[in-house]
């Protein structure tokens, strides 16, 4: 899928679930990442990431939550029984609303089943940003065309470096900022897949 394939698909979840929806809020997204937020109750929303990789659809998108409730950990494992070709991340999200609807026992909103219809053919009504447009623009098509000279870079093997003293750590290469992230999705993967 291309990357303004990927920005239809993700302004037309926007256009549903925008920052003021009663349920299920689209708090902010990239190409490659969407962060949402499920309101359990007035006081109580629970905030779910999600990575998408360059090789969408074919490989599906990446969900973690920041809890350690198991309960969560069995929603977010169920996603990957959803295979449904290009529109992969709207079937997963409805999944996912409809199983977190189930497991604090709330009803299922009815703007869930938006994402059933397919995405729109023209530009999404709703604007993302103010001062934005929905037509592609060359920054867009120059970001497709990086996408592409990626792919075709993908065939070469690169070295890596080892640190002077022969050992490796496995956190070479992370920000620390984003350290933490990723010893949770490991921990998630060896405790729950």
């Amino acid at each position: 899928m291309s990357v303004s394939g990927l920005k239809a698909e993700l302004k037309f979840l926007e256009s549903i679930f925008d920052p003021n929806h009663e349920r299920f809020r689209i708090i902010d997204w990239k190409p490659d990442e969407l962060s949402c937020q499920f309101n359990v109750t007035g006081e109580k929303l629970l905030i779910i990431h999600c990575n998408i990789t360059e090789s969408y659809p074919s490989t599906p998108p990446i969900w973690f939550v920041d809890s350690d409730d198991p309960s969560l950990a069995q929603v977010l494992e169920r996603l990957e029984d959803v295979r449904k070709g290009s529109t992969l991340l709207l079937q997963q999200l409805k999944r996912l609303i409809c199983d977190l609807c189930r497991l604090y026992n709330l009803p299922q909103h009815p703007d869930v089943e938006m994402l059933d219809q397919p995405l729109p053919a023209g530009p999404v009504s709703q604007e993302r940003k103010p001062g934005t447009t929905d037509e592609v623009t060359s920054e867009e098509e120059e970001e497709d065309e990086m996408a592409e000279d990626i792919e075709d870079l993908d065939h070469y093997e690169m070295k890596e470096e080892e640190p002077a003293d022969g050992k490796k750590s496995e956190d070479d290469g992370i920000e620390k900022e984003n350290l933490g992230d990723v010893k949770k999705c490991i921990f998630f993967f060896k405790n729950f897949i």
